[in-house]
């Protein structure tokens, strides 16, 4: 059971946790996978949407994805954010659907990814980081104030440091995860 002063913190500690499980997902290996693309943002409608509300997303083969855009009018903008995107990927338009065949990772394009990979687990790092500097600050001047003592302020500084050990072992597995599965040929 969670100590009830670490409910907030474990809460925002998730959602970077989140932010960071959807970043490496961007992060291509060798073969398709829808949330390679599902965040890539497309102008629709006067306004910035998510590729995986403005269309179905399938991985049909191993090196395919498919995007059925639900609305011609903007199936242009669609490939064009796919292109800005930048993950060497060439779509090919076919009516409402878009087809993207994934090639397969030179070792350079590999490294790269490794490199884009060990980027974005040192920023969920600091970001969890930073969340625990900004609640030990917000405890400490309440224990400053006279809310609570000096002991339980060092008991929640434990408590939060443990929790967030935690979660950078879990960044670390999570990235160490990607980075095998970018290494395989």
């Amino acid at each position: 059971m969670m100590d009830p002063v670490l409910t907030d913190v474990n809460t925002k500690i998730e959602e970077a946790l989140h932010h960071f499980q959807v970043e490496v997902a961007g992060i291509r290996a060798g073969r398709a996978n829808p949330g390679l693309v599902e965040n890539i943002l497309v102008d629709a409608y006067g306004s910035k949407m998510k590729m995986v509300e403005v269309g179905n997303i399938a991985a049909p083969q191993p090196s395919l994805l498919t995007i059925q855009v639900w609305d011609v009018s903007i199936l242009q903008n669609v490939i064009k954010a796919i292109q800005e995107a930048n993950l060497g990927l060439n779509p090919s338009n076919e009516g409402t659907l878009i087809r993207l065949p994934i090639p397969p990772l030179t070792s350079e394009r590999r490294e790269e990814f490794i490199k884009i990979l060990h980027q974005k687990i040192e920023e969920a790092k600091v970001t969890i980081r930073q969340i625990r500097q900004d609640f030990r600050n917000e405890w400490k001047k309440e224990s400053e104030e006279g809310k609570f003592g000096e002991d339980e302020f060092f008991r929640r500084e434990k408590i939060l440091q443990e929790l967030v050990d935690k979660k950078i072992l879990e960044v670390e597995r999570l990235g160490k995860t990607k980075a095998e599965e970018l290494t395989q040929i």
